[in-house]
């Protein structure tokens, strides 16, 4: 389920104080008003529109919702293309931001303000305000965030034509590298990397430097290492980036698990973001798991109070906690989430293959 809707009717229901069986009154049943609320089902646009009506909530014309969804569409090819068109378009959706808010197109308008952030300063939005959308998020969507996230996103903004046009290059590896067309993005983050050293801004370069790392962790992890531990000198700002991809990834190999948890751990001490602190914790609670380090674990996850996957956290902390039929499906929902939980997934699998006649005579597997 994606459909923004249902998290606006509950914000609306909830400051005006209207009960479920109110709002649902002459339209549906509470249950179901309960599934729209939470993104367990997506209604017709008939429901929203009266549960809308009854909120008091403005609903926008179709023809111009559907006209803003053609322009966020082009955005977005402008975008992938490097075309200068793109200027016009983003200029023109913005005059639509206040207009969206009830909009099914709003998730999507959301991800326009994003990566739109990095070609005009007015424009103030962060990477957490869209991910706390992400669970509404289609899967081209999800691509294009996880696609943000991947670039950092962290350059102070210029006007200057040759940052521009980087930038617009680095986009079209960045596409590439998720397409997992691994040699055509290689190349062109070489070239990016060119560009920004003739510039001398050493921002840049950390940061094309940072996306030459991530690019070579599946395939060279020693390359990964260099061109990481690069960035964080260049700018030390993406030391917390470089090291907690470096651990999180290191501690899922045998051979340097202890190297990873090293980097974890320096990289949470400088870390000065939140978002990072609880990835960081997370990442060494699953190194403690893999140690059999349970006092670790039972320490860490006191702290991870505001991770979204505290539930798989504690079910670790049991005994025999691969043969937990909940664990095993949570790995299912969450191994394309991160690597880390793709690589827990892979594990379960290899042990529950491991003890196949054990699994299957207590109804395991």
């Amino acid at each position: 389920m994606n459909d923004y809707r249902g998290l606006l009717i509950k914000k609306q229901r909830k400051e005006l104080d209207i009960s479920l069986e109110a709002l649902s009154h002459g339209v549906c049943s509470p249950s179901y008003l309960s599934k729209i609320e939470n993104n367990i089902l997506v209604a017709n646009d008939d429901i929203y529109n009266l549960l809308f009506k009854k909120l008091g909530i403005s609903t926008m014309d179709t023809i111009k919702e559907e006209k803003i969804k053609q322009m966020l569409d082009l955005f977005f090819k402008y975008y992938m293309s490097s075309d200068s068109k793109i200027f016009k378009v983003m200029d023109e959706l913005l005059e639509y931001k206040d207009e969206v808010v009830s909009s099914c197109l709003f998730v999507q308008y959301q991800l326009f303000l994003l990566f739109a952030s990095e070609m005009n300063s007015q424009i103030n939005i962060s990477l957490a305000e869209v991910e706390a959308y992400y669970s509404y998020m289609d899967d081209s969507q999800r691509e294009y965030f996880n696609l943000f996230r991947l670039s950092s996103g962290n350059m102070e903004l210029s006007d200057n034509e040759e940052w521009i046009f980087i930038r617009r290059l680095k986009a079209k590896a960045n596409l590439y590298a998720y397409q997992k067309n691994t040699f055509a993005a290689y190349d062109l983050y070489k070239t990016c990397l060119n560009y920004a050293v003739e510039l001398g801004n050493k921002k840049l370069i950390a940061e094309i430097l940072c996306s030459l790392g991530w690019l070579c962790l599946d395939i060279d992890l020693n390359q990964a290492e260099k061109y990481y531990t690069s960035a964080a000198q260049y700018d030390s700002q993406y030391k917390m980036l470089a090291f907690f991809n470096l651990g999180a990834t290191m501690i899922q190999h045998k051979d340097c698990m202890e190297k990873g948890n090293q980097y974890l751990n320096k990289g949470l001490k400088s870390c000065t973001d939140d978002f990072f602190a609880v990835k960081y914790k997370e990442a060494l609670f699953v190194y403690a798991i893999l140690k059999e380090n349970v006092g670790d674990a039972k320490r860490l996850i006191k702290e991870l109070d505001d991770s979204k996957y505290i539930d798989v956290f504690s079910m670790m902390l049991n005994e025999d906690y691969q043969l937990n039929v909940g664990y095993q499906n949570r790995l299912k929902e969450l191994k394309n989430d991160s690597s880390l939980f793709k690589f827990l997934f892979i594990k379960n699998c290899e042990y529950l293959h491991k003890y196949k006649d054990i699994c299957v005579a207590n109804n395991f597997i």
